[in-house]
C-alpha cells in the first residue's frame, strides 16, 4: 500500500477533491437545497444564523474530509492496479455504491429519514 501511496498523482487527487467538492456545492445548493433542507428539518432562519456565525470553518473541514475521502480512495484505485481511468472509475462506482452508499442507507434508517436524499 506505501507503494500505491508514493505513486499517486497528487494533482489529479487534488483536482479531483476541488471538482467533487463544487459538485457538492451545486448539489446541496441551487439541484437539491430545498429538498435536502426540508429531508433535514433545516429552516432558512437556521441556515441564517449558522452563516452569521460564519461559514469558512464548515467549508474548510467538509474540503479537509473530501480530500481525504478522495486521497484513500485513489490509494485504493492505485494498490488494485486499475490500469486506465475507465476501471478506476468502475472501482470507485463499486466502493462507493456498496460500502459507503450502504453504510448511508443503513445510518437513514436508523435515524428514521426517508430515502429521497
Amino acid at each position: 500500500m506505501m507503494h500505491a501511496i508514493q505513486s499517486l498523482n497528487y494533482l489529479a487527487v487534488a483536482v479531483t477533491a476541488v471538482v467533487g467538492f463544487l459538485l457538492g456545492w451545486l448539489w446541496y445548493g441551487a439541484l437539491c437545497g430545498k429538498a435536502w433542507m426540508a429531508e433535514m428539518k433545516i429552516t432558512e432562519e437556521s441556515m441564517k444564523a449558522t452563516a452569521e456565525k460564519g461559514m469558512a470553518n464548515f467549508f474548510a473541514i467538509g474540503f479537509a474530509y473530501t480530500l481525504l475521502g478522495t486521497f484513500g480512495l485513489a490509494a485504493l484505485i492505485k494498490a488494485h492496479g486499475s490500469e486506465n481511468w475507465l476501471k478506476g472509475a468502475m472501482f470507485g462506482l463499486f466502493v462507493g455504491g456498496f460500502i459507503a452508499g450502504m453504510r448511508m442507507l443503513n445510518g437513514s434508517l436508523w435515524e428514521q429519514r426517508s430515502l429521497r436524499l
